[in-house]
């Protein structure tokens, strides 16, 4: 509707798969810091290990970790968003993390 491509995973462990396959065309990564199997932090590592300037957009439903924007090594969790969030938010967050410089 927005004209971006979404790809989906149902766990941390299936988001990275996902980000492995399609890293070359991904340009942003929005990750729940809960996630079952690996967790969002372990995700953001991975990630990172992965590919340094990978761009994420962390969100939590847990006070403590919407507070804490500074979840990565590398400066990767470029937003975090605290739920619930709107639409609106999330497209405004989306456009402006992808307009960063690379």
């Amino acid at each position: 509707m927005y004209n971006y491509e979404v790809i989906v995973a149902k766990d941390g462990a299936e988001a990275v798969a996902q980000y492995a396959q399609h890293k070359d065309e991904v340009k942003a990564v929005l990750l729940d810091m809960m996630m079952p199997i690996m967790d969002g932090p372990a995700a953001i590592r991975v990630l990172e290990s992965m590919n340094p300037q990978v761009k994420i957009i962390a969100a939590s439903g847990l006070a403590e970790n919407a507070r804490q924007p500074s979840v990565s090594a590398n400066g990767s969790v470029r937003a975090v968003m605290a739920k619930p969030y709107t639409a609106e938010k999330l497209l405004r967050t989306i456009s402006a993390i992808l307009s960063e410089p690379a």
